[in-house]
């Protein structure tokens, strides 16, 4: 219940060791498989913070004239690795419970799983006391490859900010005009 999109973080580096305990659920992230196909980037350098808060658009995530994004002393790059999921559901224990051939993926579960590992990030961010986001860019794979050399087959879903709550005006009940029904989002024995 306490888990949002903050938008307002003081600038104050965190100990490593709490970084470490949120970077290290990606040990209890689900994988399909076992694959272990998701990946995180920390970034704490101050310098590769502010390239990527200027890549993603800086004017577009400020608030009272700061940017949460390069504000945020923690940079979490989540990222997924495709080939990975084919390279395990290729193994021979896979291939037995299918007759030989790779599993017909009906979801890129690579996806799916290294949503999930967002999502776990996001909460253990708030089991530390701490606040988080998760935001997107439309040309990310480009700009984590330049800025943090990702490997060709490795794709960022998305980056986790991590901080200090900073100051943030209040969602207002714009986001509850918004809020869909229980009963739309809820369906049970049927749709």
């Amino acid at each position: 219940a306490r888990r949002r999109m903050h938008r307002a973080f003081l600038p104050d580096p965190l100990p490593r060791e709490q970084i470490d305990r949120i970077a290290n659920v990606i040990r209890h992230a689900p994988s399909g498989g076992f694959s272990q196909g998701a990946s995180i980037v920390v970034v704490t350098e101050q310098e590769t913070r502010q390239a990527i808060a200027r890549a993603f658009g800086d004017e577009h995530y400020s608030t009272g004239g700061r940017s949460f994004v390069a504000d945020a002393p923690v940079h979490m790059v989540i990222s997924a690795n495709e080939a990975l999921y084919h390279a395990r559901y290729n193994e021979a224990d896979k291939l037995a419970a299918t007759g030989g051939v790779e599993v017909t993926w009906p979801v890129p579960y690579w996806f799916v799983d290294a949503g999930a590992l967002m999502m776990l990030v996001l909460m253990a961010a708030i089991d530390e006391g701490l606040a988080s986001a998760f935001v997107g860019h439309p040309d990310q794979k480009r700009i984590f490859d330049e800025l943090l050399g990702l490997p060709e087959e490795v794709v960022p879903i998305g980056l986790a900010v991590v901080g200090r709550p900073g100051e943030a005006p209040p969602p207002g009940s714009r986001m509850k005009e918004r809020q869909r029904s229980l009963d739309d989002l809820i369906h049970r024995q049927r749709w």
